[in-house]
């Protein structure tokens, strides 16, 4: 009997389906495709892919009667001009009296105080989110953003200080330093505000404030350093300014969206300058609109750079010094072919303006003598004028529509001296001509204060020793000479060292030396009344306008006296004066 022996063996009871590593694989491949769509979208997305980005400018407003310097893409500063374009990597300055307006896409303003510098790092403009930073070097700033309705898409804005970084929600007004933080508004719940050194940020809420230490390591809980606005702050003429100005140009935008833009039928059309106006000032404003087939603008051969899409144009023209200036508008296409062209004609007022009136201390022409060391000359203008000049120094604090002006002259700050003193004052218009000058002369020696008359030589002057100023005898006739106790102490170092002059001139200064003990100084029994008791130095204004020089011969007899009215030193100076050799 056959036995059939059965292999041993491991065999499957059923057949295994081959779905379920399929699904893992798909699922895997579906993973790794999300992965990297994910971060080949956030790698174009750094590049701007799916935002499109633009640089977008800043255009910078001038204010003030000083200086506002702009530096492009660290170039050496140059001089703004009004409604600037300013790009990341440029830098503004303002000087004293001076501030700046810089207005961003989104309808943010930052004011800038005198004496401020920023920085602008990005300015960026994108179809779902876009962001500008700032950063203030000195000074401080006034910023208003607008609220949230009024700019579609995120925003990222931020400015930065050497110890705080803050970042600008929507609906802010605050007043910005290098150490400073004060919020007067605000939609969200505040500012997010990071110290430096500090990880955490920190939140400054409406109605306060932070004020950090400088160039100090900010140390423990950043909120000490919060505290609620003093009235101080709010009332600043600064913050007055600023909002004021966030009006106006929050009107001219109202109105800019109000108004729709109309519909350019010719090539080129011309605003401004009317065609025959006649205007006083240096520059002239050319403004107007294009078709969509121009592609620039040309003024008198200049050419305007637009920006893509631009329709309107605007640009300040200097004007040559002539009494009628021609320009020429033409508008071109992308070839440079003129596609039309526009003429202005313009008629400048060169007429120089009327010389300013002096009203203190004396009038245009006359001659005033005065001891005081500081005199203050003061007249007035007609309101249309923008500018006072006093011996070629342009007036600081004069500005226009000032109908009165003044000039301090004194030893202290250099602009007066003893002696003659001529001033000429001119006026500036508009157009930048001056008028004919006023001249005043002032004296500054011993004397009354007042005008000195003039009057004509006579022959019978040349016998007249009698100075038209006169002295303190009572106070001579109870001095007792005696033997000078100092001989050889007193000097005269001028108009000519030593004893002799010849005058062809109707004045000079007549100087000299003493000793540190003299008490007081004479000339001709007339006490110096701006000689200083211990000085070493003494001096006296001969002048024929005030009687102490006359043609011919004069000796004038100089006397040095101690504390005790006893002589120290008696000399005589000769000078002979003879205009005709002149």
């Amino acid at each position: 009997m056959v036995r059939h022996r059965h292999r041993r063996g491991f065999y499957p009871l059923a057949q295994t389906s081959t779905l379920p590593s399929v699904m893992k694989r798909i699922v895997l491949l579906i993973v790794l495709g999300i992965l990297l769509i994910w971060i080949g979208t956030k790698i174009l997305s750094s590049f701007g892919v799916g935002n499109t980005v633009k640089q977008n400018p800043v255009r910078l407003s001038v204010e003030g009667q000083g200086v506002v310097n702009v530096s492009i893409e660290g170039e050496n500063p140059k001089r703004a001009e009004d409604q600037l374009k300013l790009y990341p990597r440029d830098r503004v300055q303002t000087g004293g009296r001076s501030y700046a307006v810089l207005s961003f896409f989104d309808g943010t303003i930052v004011r800038m105080d005198e004496q401020t510098e920023l920085y602008i790092h990005k300015s960026a403009y994108g179809e779902k989110s876009s962001e500008f930073s700032l950063e203030l070097l000195n000074g401080s700033l006034w910023v208003a953003s607008p609220t949230l309705e009024s700019f579609t898409g995120s925003i990222l804005r931020e400015i930065t200080t050497s110890n705080i970084k803050i970042k600008i929600p929507s609906g802010t007004e605050a007043m910005i330093s290098p150490i400073s933080l004060a919020v007067f508004s605000s939609d969200d719940l505040g500012l997010l505000v990071w110290l430096t050194g500090k990880k955490e940020n920190i939140i400054i809420g409406e109605g306060q404030k932070i004020v950090v230490p400088d160039k100090e390591a900010i140390s423990g809980n950043a909120y000490k350093y919060r505290s609620p606005l003093d009235p101080m702050v709010v009332q600043s003429p600064f913050l007055e300014q600023s909002k004021r100005e966030y009006s106006i140009i929050s009107k001219k935008s109202d109105e800019r969206e109000k108004v729709a833009e109309p519909e350019i039928k010719e090539p080129l059309e011309v605003s401004q300058p009317q065609d025959g106006i006649t205007v006083s000032t240096s520059t002239i404003k050319v403004s107007g609109s294009i078709g969509h087939n121009v592609s620039s603008v040309r003024i008198n051969g200049y050419n305007l750079v637009l920006e893509e899409g631009e329709r309107t144009f605007t640009q300040d023209l200097s004007l040559p010094d002539e009494d009628q200036v021609s320009i020429l508008i033409e508008a071109l296409d992308s070839n440079g072919v003129v596609l039309a062209e526009k003429r202005r004609s313009v008629r400048r007022d060169r007429e120089p303006p009327a010389p300013p009136v002096l009203t203190s201390p004396a009038k245009g022409g006359e001659t005033y003598l005065t001891s005081r060391e500081d005199i203050e000359i003061v007249g007035k203008v007609a309101k249309d004028i923008v500018g006072i000049e006093v011996n070629d120094y342009r007036l600081q604090l004069f500005e226009q529509g000032d109908d009165s002006w003044n000039y301090l002259a004194s030893t202290k700050l250099g602009n007066f001296e003893f002696g003659e003193n001529i001033f000429t004052i001119t006026a500036i218009n508009k157009g930048g001509y001056k008028s004919e000058p006023a001249v005043l002369n002032i004296i500054l020696g011993e004397g009354e204060d007042g005008i000195l008359e003039e009057t004509e030589e006579t022959e019978e002057s040349e016998d007249s020793e009698e100075p038209l100023i006169s002295d303190d005898t009572t106070e001579e006739s109870s001095i007792i000479d005696y033997i000078p106790l100092a001989p050889g102490t007193l000097h005269v170092t001028g108009p000519t060292p030593g004893a002799f002059h010849n005058a062809t001139g109707s004045s000079f200064l007549l100087e000299g030396t003493t000793v540190s003990k003299t008490e007081s100084v004479y000339v001709n029994d007339y006490k110096l009344r701006l000689y200083e008791s211990g000085k070493d130095f003494w001096n006296y204004i001969a002048d024929t306008k005030m009687g102490t020089l006359h043609r011919g011969t004069n000796i004038f007899r100089i006397t040095s006296r101690n504390a005790e009215g006893r002589i120290l030193d008696e000399i005589e100076y000769t000078v002979k004066y003879d205009p005709r050799s002149n």
